[in-house]
């Protein structure tokens, strides 16, 4: 018997959870809703069919961002790793990122393609950096795994970690491929 209120509860859990996240997915949206209406009320429509139109569109971009993070996401996660900005002819390959559970713990990993220029210089760069940790270990997820693809780890030629020491969860790696074109950025946070 109590197997089956289990089973219930968490059946109406799910239910009620489900609800929950249409209602903030709505939301801005029925808000729109009554400022249109209000507006028309006051004489003034098209601001009101203006605003009833932006809400789902800016819902649904916020949304599919959260889910598939813009190349700036991935930007960021490079200046995370080596401390720098990311050079003018970076181009992102491939990418991939988890989504952030209760805690916050996430991972991220992107293909990143550079001029063999600014490739040089960022090897060069990090080779003399005293914070960066040469000659790191990937440390394999998902993310990673998902757009390695062809990709052998064997190609990493040159790798590096940097360790925030307040921050012994995080794993943030750059490896460097035999091509002198091309990175692989992961951050891993647990």
């Amino acid at each position: 018997m109590a197997d089956f209120f289990d089973k219930v509860f968490a059946a109406l859990f799910v239910a009620y959870l489900f609800v929950l996240i249409i209602i903030i997915i709505l939301l801005p949206t029925v808000i729109a809703f009554f400022l249109n209406r209000w507006l028309i009320k006051k004489g003034v429509k098209y601001i009101g069919l203006i605003l009833l139109i932006a809400a789902p569109i800016c819902t649904i971009y916020l949304i599919y961002t959260a889910i598939n993070p813009t190349d700036k996401f991935y930007y960021d996660e490079f200046k995370e790793v080596t401390l720098r900005e990311i050079p003018e002819s970076a181009k992102i390959i491939r990418k991939s990122a988890s989504y952030p559970d209760f805690h916050g713990d996430y991972c991220s990993a992107s293909i990143i393609k550079l001029s063999k220029n600014d490739y040089r210089i960022l090897l060069s760069e990090l080779n003399n950096d005293s914070i960066i940790i040469k000659n790191a270990e990937l440390i394999g997820n998902s993310q990673l795994n998902k757009i390695l693809g062809e990709i052998r780890t064997e190609q990493i030629v040159y790798s590096f970690t940097r360790i925030i020491p307040e921050e012994g969860d995080h794993h943030l790696f750059i490896g460097f491929l035999d091509d002198n074109e091309t990175i692989i950025v992961t951050i891993c946070y647990t």
